[in-house]
């Protein structure tokens, strides 16, 4: 026969769209056999039907809940050409997947239009039930926003996390995340030569088709480098290898921070969160501790763009935090000094400032002029704080009011004491005192001495000297020439008393 009979080639392109050395079966049975026509339709509207019921556009006799089972959460959503002949270009096997569901399925990108180059020609990601070989779950890449490649952390085997995240206006739920190995895959298979010139190396076929395919919806498959941040320590599985990530926790729930080209990411647990340059409003740093500090970082809320959300991200090691402020500066993201003037900036007419108040603006001159990173002024902030609590700091006010008090009595009574003593001489009184004993003493002797010479021996009593004032001049006196009480002392002592060398007062 010399032309092809009518058929219904939309239906059979899309029930034979993976593969297309069997669909080209097909159209060549028709063209030789017509009366096959109906036959071949009738087995590609079965074929439409059998993958409606496991995850495709189209009626289902099955339960809900069952479907919801199989994407866990999220029901799959149709290709937005339904009626594009539809061509897998890729599809790799057993890939471990954590999101949307936990389990390993085949891993497809699926191309609807026959021309890859053709701007009507759109792409979709799928994954396949390896046990029934049905569809569980398709969603066109123009759904997703953001796309990223990251090492996983913490292992000792090198892999990586293909991370898809859906835009906030996208009909899917959920961010989809499989993992693959460093290394070929065990199982790829492109029959599209074209993408197959793409892929060319085997290590990283997977990472070239879906950055290709992406960039044709305006997706950029994102990986981390050196050049924008890496961390401090090495990996700590594979201390030749560089980490690129840091690890914190939101809340109760421990993750990975990723400082990359378009933004801030944190994974792998749910909730995932990306905080991408044009939402972030401001980024600051709290508790500063000797090995670790927070990260806050205010954005702006996907529901309404004018509201502001803060995130706080504890732990994250003090040795990073040069890497992650350097970071910070580089892409003008503000830290806690400049986050008024940024936000000005956003929010604000030129010349008004962030606060609404002259003070506000002042502070934040101030700020800008500081060049101190946000570190160092923490620092000098607790260096502050302690020296004024060792101003403030009383040593007897924990537990020594009682001694405090007594001590105030003694100082009271001390003082007394020491206003009635003024003016008093009292080395005189004391001196005064000491000769007086002495001289009754010295007065008895000579009393005793004067009876036994009048009595006997007057030769011993012409030998003894006496000063001017009647003390006796011993022999300490002879050799040291002065006196062993103080003639003041003396002279006002015997003041208004008899004096011994008045025989008549005697």
């Amino acid at each position: 026969m010399s032309s092809t009979p009518t058929v219904n080639r939309a239906a059979i392109d899309r029930a034979f769209a993976h593969d297309s050395s069997l669909r080209k079966r097909v159209y060549d049975a028709i063209q030789e056999t017509p009366n096959y026509a109906d036959l071949f339709e009738d087995i590609a509207e079965y074929h439409l039907k059998h993958q409606s019921v496991n995850g495709r556009d189209g009626p289902s006799d099955e339960p809900a809940s069952k479907k919801r089972k199989l994407a866990n959460g999220s029901l799959p959503i149709p290709a937005i050409q339904p009626n594009a002949p539809r061509e897998v270009i890729l599809e790799a096997r057993d890939i471990s997947f954590s999101l949307p569901q936990r389990k390993k399925l085949h891993l497809g990108i699926a191309q609807y239009g026959t021309d890859i180059e053709a701007s009507s020609t759109t792409f979709a990601i799928y994954t396949r039930n390896p046990a029934s070989n049905d569809v569980d779950m398709e969603v066109p890449l123009d759904q997703f926003a953001y796309a990223l490649r990251l090492p996983v952390p913490e292992k000792a085997a090198k892999q990586y996390n293909f991370v898809l995240l859906p835009k906030p206006d996208a009909k899917v739920s959920e961010p989809i995340i499989w993992t693959i190995n460093h290394g070929p895959l065990k199982s790829c298979h492109i029959p599209n030569q074209a993408i197959a010139a793409i892929a060319s190396e085997p290590d990283d076929a997977l990472e070239r088709v879906l950055g290709y395919v992406l960039k044709k919806v305006g997706v950029t498959l994102t990986l981390p480098s050196a050049e924008e941040f890496a961390s401090a320590r090495p990996e700590s599985h594979r201390k030749g290898d560089k980490a690129y990530h840091v690890k914190a926790f939101r809340g109760s729930k421990d993750g990975f921070l990723f400082f990359l080209p378009n933004g801030i990411f944190f994974g792998f647990k749910k909730p995932l969160s990306f905080f991408a340059f044009g939402d972030i409003v401001s980024v600051s740093y709290t508790s500063v501790l000797q090995r670790t500090f927070n990260l806050n970082i205010v954005h702006r809320s996907d529901e309404d763009p004018d509201m502001h959300q803060e995130v706080e991200f504890s732990m994250l090691d003090q040795a990073d935090f040069p890497g992650i402020d350097a970071y910070i500066r580089r892409h003008g993201l503000q830290d806690a000094s400049l986050a008024e003037s940024r936000r000005a900036q956003k929010s604000k007419p030129a010349g008004a400032n962030g606060k609404g108040t002259p003070a506000a603006s002042g502070e934040a001159e101030g700020d800008e002029d500081d060049t101190r990173t946000e570190l160092e002024k923490a620092a000098q902030q607790m260096e502050d704080e302690e020296d004024e609590e060792e101003e403030d700091y009383d040593p007897g006010s924990e537990g020594e009011s009682e001694g405090s008090e007594e001590s105030e009595d003694e100082d009271e009574e001390y003082e007394k004491e020491r206003k009635k003593m003024k003016g008093r001489n009292i080395v005189a009184e004391e001196l005064g005192s000491e000769a007086e004993d002495v001289s009754v003493t010295e007065d008895e002797d000579e009393d005793h001495e004067g009876e036994g010479d009048e009595a006997g021996d007057e030769g011993e009593a012409e030998d003894i000297e006496q000063d001017p004032q009647g003390f006796e001049l011993g022999q300490h006196v002879k050799a040291h020439g002065f006196s062993a009480v103080a003639p003041a002392a003396h002279n006002g002592l015997w003041a208004g008393m008899p004096d011994p060398d008045d025989d008549d007062q005697l």
